[in-house]
């Protein structure tokens, strides 16, 4: 029987040749150029409520997503197209459909098409391979285990009165990549996560949260009894929530909550959002837009990312970047196309389905921790909002201006005194990136991204008049 690293090492080397066939379709239909993408994955998921088995699905998927440049007098002119049918007929046939669309397109001059990107070359490839060895992800049995185990710790908590569930799940996921300029690759991942849900309190007094973990494969996962003590944890602690008074406040973002911060942040830094006139740091580049304490940091090789990958979805070789290096900020994220338009070099930030227009992101975002554990962040505040749950997106990506409804706890004389809900934060993310105070030791991983508690100086606070 072979093992686990030697079948997915098979599964890269077949894609790879059927991503390099469709390219080859592609070029001798008279493609200026092209590239092919295939994305093949497989998962699992055991849902359970109140010790009992509730549902079990599997997905498997395969699709290739190919993208052709046609020259005209006014430049180039692209489409994209996917199939799931991977035989060497259906290949032709998504070649002739999309060489058909990419002449119909209009024209732009700016296009990129995919020749001349860096691409991680033949060592850089085989190292990553060594590198990064594949686990073989979670069997079933273990996995509905798991999601029990979690369930029950978090049901025993005397005051939980309810489970919404607990849900387990791992897959395989890889990705092949060929363009007509000659280059190919691919990469493959693992992932496992688990999460439970319950409800405490009863009647208009019931109170629900959750805890979850997603990591690379099960063995970095956090245990199910200390996940579902988490979530009974803190959904016991919301009992009795109320708004308070509405007033101007210290607002603290446990690590959970501040990942919409880098979430906003990293919306406004999308080069193509900087183009279009639609972001709020489009004049910002190379301005402090943090106090000098704040490094964030783009990393596409980290031991416990899921956002890992040696090259993006235009084969261009990713390369570690640090976004924001002493509050200052040093680039714009972009793809190829954006990059050319901002007149900055593509580092990898390329994002790609099987159809559609190429998208941008980061691999693996790391905000970088402070040194203060939450406990002092809480003395020397004194008076403050911790949140963390947000409701709503009245977010505006243009100007910055921001309002979510929020719930949390009440800090008073540096301790945690009361739930709270029912408020609304208010404020302008130019502003509550510039006044933020404090950064926890706390750093914490929610898949690709990575962020410390948070807290900011001063935010409104709609609640009770």
């Amino acid at each position: 029987m072979k093992s686990a690293p030697t079948t997915y090492a098979d599964a890269r080397k077949r894609l790879t040749s059927l991503a390099i066939q469709a390219v080859d379709h592609a070029q001798r239909l008279g493609a200026h150029a092209s590239d092919a993408l295939i994305i093949a994955s497989d998962s699992t998921s055991i849902c359970v409520r109140r010790g009992m088995v509730e549902s079990i699905e599997r997905k498997e998927s395969n699709g290739l997503g190919l993208r052709v440049f046609v020259m005209t007098p006014s430049g180039p002119s692209f489409a994209t197209a996917s199939t799931d049918d991977l035989s060497d007929q259906g290949l032709k046939e998504l070649a002739e459909q999309t060489m058909a669309m990419a002449r119909l397109a209009t024209a732009d001059p700016d296009a990129v098409p995919p020749v001349g990107a860096e691409h991680p070359d033949t060592e850089r490839l085989r190292r990553w391979e060594r590198t990064h060895p594949i686990q073989a992800p979670w069997d079933l049995e273990r996995a509905k285990e798991s999601a029990l185990q979690c369930e029950e710790t978090a049901l025993a908590h005397p005051a939980i009165t309810n489970s919404d569930g607990a849900e387990s799940s791992y897959g395989q996921y890889h990705v092949a990549y060929a363009s007509s300029d000659g280059f190919s690759g691919s990469y493959s991942r693992t992932e496992a996560s688990l999460a439970v849900s319950v409800i405490a309190g009863k009647n208009d007094g019931m109170q629900r949260d959750h805890a979850w973990h997603r990591a690379p494969n099960e063995h970095m996962l956090r245990s199910p009894a200390d996940l579902g003590k988490e979530a009974a944890e803190r959904t016991v602690r919301r009992l009795g929530a109320s708004p308070i008074e509405s007033c101007p406040l210290p607002v603290i973002f446990e690590p959970r909550t501040a990942t919409t911060l880098a979430s906003h942040f990293l919306s406004a830094i999308n080069g193509r959002a900087v183009l279009q006139h639609r972001s709020f740091l489009a004049d910002k580049l190379h301005q402090s837009i943090f106090p000098s304490m704040v490094n964030i940091d783009d990393r596409p090789d980290h031991p416990r990312g899921l956002g890992n990958r040696l090259f993006d979805g235009e084969g261009t070789l990713c390369r570690p970047c640090k976004l924001v290096e002493n509050g200052r900020l040093n680039m714009f994220l972009a793809d190829r196309y954006a990059a050319k338009r901002l007149k900055q070099i593509a580092q990898g930030h390329a994002r790609r389905g099987l159809t559609g227009d190429i998208g941008i992101g980061p691999s693996n975002l790391i905000w970088q921790p402070g040194d203060s554990p939450t406990e002092v962040i809480f003395q020397d505040l004194q008076r403050a909002l911790l949140v963390t749950e947000l409701i709503g997106f009245g977010v505006n990506p243009t100007t910055g201006d921001y309002s979510r409804g929020a719930a949390g706890f009440l800090i008073e004389k540096g301790e945690i005194t009361r739930p709270v809900q029912g408020v609304t934060i208010a404020g302008n993310l130019c502003e509550m990136f510039a006044h933020i105070s404090h950064i926890g030791n706390d750093l914490t991983w929610f898949g690709s991204m990575a962020t410390p508690t948070i807290a900011i100086a001063s935010m409104s606070i709609a609640g009770q008049s």
